[in-house]
């Protein structure tokens, strides 16, 4: 049971575990006795302290994974619950609207020639590119290995064979495809990750990761220091990001494919999401952040 969880959901769920211990210490039950009464009032605990139902709804799938299959009777009572706190809480989209990827392309494209930036600036736009062109996670990005790279002469191919949050039975592992971008050669990410290689070569060492650290000792660097790369060109770029996340590229980069017509099966190919999965329209899909006055201005307007 513990092997079918990923290292950030296991991270996630121990948080809750921790609470739920000395929840029942307070109250003076068993942590490792079910009662449906102190399941019910923990969740209430954390719902009254203003926890979200992304949040409380973590928890339900946290206790269960260590009480469950719970019986049918209590079961249909926590489902009640949970829907309870949907309507007190009501689940949102982290995201109304986007932002709109041609500031950030254009910041990318004055970080030229690649031999001319420093190695912060080169992995920084590197990361950057990466995550627009590809709907990739951080988390990736971070476990791209050397060695399931390949250089074609009109392409670059990357293979994830690692475990990732899109992996499962059935499903395959993503493949990124970089084309080289001879028409603009200042957005080609292709010859961004040659360059990279080529200039991170000698202080790699044994490190097999495509994406290094910036400091001494040189290691692969995490999903958050990615992160943090990727934030500081969005704020380079002029991207509000004290509202917009690194992760928010991704809402970016396929809000604007499908803007510029590109069919959904590939948007979700690309993105890792299922054939069938609604994922996309039902979170990622935002339209620009832009003045909401034009309704009122264009109802004075029939008056001229």
């Amino acid at each position: 049971m513990i092997a079918s969880l990923t290292k950030s959901t296991m991270k996630q769920y121990s948080a809750c575990f921790k609470k739920y211990w000395n929840f029942c210490l307070s109250k003076g039950q068993d942590p490792f006795v079910y009662k449906l009464q102190t399941y019910l009032e923990f969740l209430s605990e954390h719902l009254n302290q203003g926890n979200s139902f992304s949040v409380i709804n973590s928890y339900r799938s946290a206790l269960n994974l260590i009480f469950g299959p719970l019986e049918t009777g209590d079961q249909k009572i926590i489902t009640r619950f949970l829907k309870g706190v949907a309507n007190v809480h009501p689940p949102r989209p982290k995201y109304s609207f986007t932002w709109n990827p041609d500031p950030v392309l254009e910041h990318l494209e004055s970080l030229y020639p690649l031999e001319n930036l420093t190695i912060e600036l080169l992995v920084k736009k590197l990361v950057t590119l990466m995550a627009l062109t590809s709907a990739s996670r951080v988390q990736t990005l971070s476990v791209i290995k050397l060695e399931n790279i390949n250089i074609k002469p009109d392409k670059i191919e990357i293979k994830i064979p690692e475990r990732i949050k899109t992996t499962a039975p059935g499903r395959y592992q993503p493949l990124l495809i970089f084309p080289f971008f001879n028409n603009n050669p200042k957005l080609c990410v292709a010859s961004t990750i040659v360059a990279y290689i080529n200039q991170t070569q000698l202080c790699r060492k044994d490190v097999k990761n495509l994406i290094l650290t910036l400091r001494k000792p040189i290691h692969a660097a995490s999903s958050q220091t990615i992160s943090r790369w990727i934030k500081k060109t969005l704020y380079d770029a002029g991207i509000d990001t004290s509202v917009y996340s690194a992760h928010s590229i991704r809402h970016a980069s396929t809000s604007a494919a499908f803007r510029a017509g590109v069919n959904i099966e590939q948007i979700r190919n690309t993105a890792g999401w299922t054939p069938t999965s609604k994922t996309f329209f039902k979170f990622y899909n935002r339209p620009l952040k832009e003045p909401n006055d034009n309704f009122a201005r264009a109802i004075m307007n029939l008056g001229k």
